[in-house]
Parts: C-alpha cells; sequence; structure tokens
C-alpha cells in the first residue's frame, strides 16, 4: 500500500489487551465511556461520576489529559456545537479550553480514585507533556483526537511509548488517515485501533457510513472501532456486530446543562444498560460454526399410521401420515421406507418403528 509515495507494510497486531481485557477481532468491544472534561474542572463531580462507572461495571474508563489552555490560541476563533434539537452555541475557542483544563495533580487524583476501584484509564492527549505523564501515571492506552490526525510530532511521538494507540479519523479524508497511520507505523506503532468518528448532530443517519469501519481494517490492516456522536445508543450497538475493537461515547452527570458535546453524549446513569446491551449481542453473535447435536432432536415429524395397515400394506404418502414429535421413523428417512412393506398391522395414528417392516425385525 502507498502512503504519501511511501510504501507502507500491514505490521499492526489484530490481537491484543487493553487494561486486561482482550480487544481483537471476535471479542466483544471494549466500552469506553469518555468522562472527558464534561464536569468542567469540578473534581468532585468527575470522582462522582467515576464511581458511578465502577458501580456500572466499566473496567476501562476513558478520559482526557488538557493541562493548558495555550494549546489554543487567543484569537477570534469560535467552536460550535449543538445545545439542544435545533440550537447552534458558538464560544470563543480559547475561552472554552480555560474553562475545561484541569492541572495535572487533580488528574493524578482522578486516575488514582479509578485504580482503586478496579478500573483502568485510557486518555486523550494533545501535548507531549501529557503523554508522558499518561505513561507515568499508569494509562493504558492513548488516544490521538481528531482535530490532531495531522500532527505529525504529536503521533509519533506517542507511537514510540509503546502503548495501545486509538486514532480518531473525525473530519479527515482517506489520504489524511493513510498519512497519519503511516507516522504511527514507521514510530513503532504495532497495537493500532483507527476509529471511525461521524460527525456529531445535526448529521444525519445516513452519514454515519459504519462500514467505513470496514475499511479502514480492510485498508490499514489494523483494528477498528466507533467514536459515537449519535444521539441515542443504536449507533453503538450497531458497531457492536461489526467486529470492531472499542466503542467509545461521551458521558456526563444525569442533570447536566447543556455543553460542548453533551447533546451527543449519554448521561452515566445509562451506562449499565448499555454495557448490559453491548455484552448480550456481542454473546448472541456466537461463533459462526454449526450446531452439533449428540442426539437427534426429537421435536422433529414422525412417521405414523394414517389408516389401520394389515401385514404386507407398502408405506407410500396415501397411507403415511407425519407428527410431532418423531418417536420412531424420522420424516428424513422417507426416502428410505417409501414402498416398504410392513411385517405388523397397524392401528390409524400408531407411530411406524423400523422393526414394523420388512428386512429389520
Amino acid at each position: 500500500m502507498e502512503v504519501m509515495g511511501e510504501t507502507m507494510t500491514k505490521h499492526f497486531a489484530l490481537e491484543f489487551e487493553i487494561g486486561g481485557h482482550p480487544v481483537g477481532l471476535g471479542e466483544e468491544p471494549l466500552f469506553l465511556p469518555d468522562i472527558g472534561t464534561f464536569f468542567n474542572q469540578d473534581i468532585e463531580q468527575a470522582e462522582q461520576m467515576i464511581r458511578q462507572l465502577a458501580e456500572a461495571g466499566v473496567k476501562v474508563v476513558k478520559g482526557e489529559i488538557l493541562h493548558r489552555p495555550d494549546i489554543a490560541l487567543d484569537t477570534d476563533y469560535d467552536d460550535e456545537y449543538l445545545v439542544d434539537g435545533n440550537r447552534i452555541q458558538k464560544e470563543n475557542y480559547r475561552r472554552l479550553i480555560e474553562r475545561k483544563v484541569v492541572s495535572l495533580a487533580d488528574y493524578q487524583r482522578l486516575f488514582a480514585l479509578c485504580r482503586r476501584l478496579g478500573m483502568q484509564v485510557a486518555v486523550s492527549v494533545y501535548d507531549f507533556e501529557g503523554a508522558q505523564f499518561a505513561v507515568d501515571e499508569g494509562c493504558v492506552a492513548l488516544k490521538v483526537a481528531s482535530s490532531n490526525i495531522t500532527h505529525q510530532p504529536l503521533i509519533e511521538y506517542i507511537a514510540h511509548l509503546g502503548l495501545p494507540m486509538i486514532m480518531d479519523t473525525g473530519r479527515a479524508d482517506l489520504s489524511e488517515i493513510s498519512r497519519a497511520v503511516g507516522w504511527a507505523e514507521k514510530a513503532g506503532a504495532r497495537q493500532l485501533i483507527v476509529q471511525q468518528s461521524p460527525k456529531a448532530p445535526p448529521a444525519p443517519v445516513g452519514d454515519h457510513n459504519l462500514r467505513f469501519m470496514q475499511t479502514l481494517q480492510q485498508t490499514f490492516g489494523c483494528l477498528t472501532g466507533l467514536s459515537d456522536h449519535h444521539v441515542g445508543t443504536e449507533m453503538l450497538l450497531a458497531a457492536t456486530v461489526m467486529d470492531v475493537a472499542v466503542l467509545e461515547k461521551g458521558v456526563y452527570m444525569d442533570g447536566a446543562a447543556m455543553d460542548q458535546g453533551v447533546y451527543h453524549s449519554m448521561p452515566v446513569s445509562e451506562v449499565a444498560d448499555t454495557l448490559n446491551q453491548i455484552r448480550q449481542i456481542h454473546a448472541a453473535l456466537g461463533d459462526g460454526r454449526a450446531p452439533l447435536e449428540a442426539k437427534p432432536h426429537r421435536a422433529r415429524m414422525g412417521l405414523v399410521a394414517k389408516q389401520d395397515l394389515p401385514v404386507g400394506a407398502v408405506l407410500s404418502l396415501d397411507v403415511v401420515d407425519f407428527a410431532f414429535p418423531a418417536l420412531g421413523i424420522g420424516a428424513q428417512a422417507w426416502s428410505e421406507v417409501d414402498k416398504a412393506v410392513l411385517t405388523k398391522p397397524l392401528t390409524r395414528g400408531q407411530v411406524i418403528h423400523w422393526s414394523h417392516l420388512e428386512g429389520n425385525a
């Protein structure tokens, strides 16, 4: 495969672990509820969310390390996000970042709580310091946010750290994705998950293009996932049957005011049910192999006499009927008994056994 004029081989693992959870083709998708910065610097609220996620059975919490407001220039650039079904909110991007940043000391506090509750942490990182901090704090996977898919130095830095790497492709075209995957591979990434990241509402459902995850897997030979921006859980559940490695969705505290990303996220109280649905759907997929029955299933039709039959009667559809359950000869053996001769008389409705037939005494 050619990537920006260079040949890229496919050296990505298709089976590995994130926080002790196996990810790979055929494995149950790892659900990553993302607390991100939805708690808006309220560390006690973040801790409450973490506790609720632990109670819901979550094994790996998704977060982000956003600790520097100067990753955004202090200009008149605005971000736009949906705050209800019809209204778009504009907010200066620097002001938005300023009210979202959290100190590294507070991140340490949150990550320590996750570990005490038996959960691991995966994070999005936006700079070298944040990436190294995540490694030092024992995070189990690092994510390149969609806004950084063109950030070659950061992608290469994350790749060389050796942790499983998640790459978000939101708003990127295939050439940008190919280039970013090439950077990651050349820098040593071997455990890569490339995420489909559909546009947030009000994008139509048809724009989610979930089959693009299959294109990503086939094109780059790596695992794939979904960063869900749909209102509701339908896309998460649909992706569960598509052999993806991770399913990510933002979560917020129940009753939280509308804010950036909240409209297409889920309240933390819904996580347990969603996680259970994902597990049930995956379990229902099975392994695709045909069942092997040790004994014939009795819930099949068998042969019975349609009328009283004397010795010497010849079996045919004129004199044989079929009924549940198959207590004698099953209907599947019809070609073997058609035109067979009775050696014993039968009454109407009597089950026909092999011992009733000539040559089977």
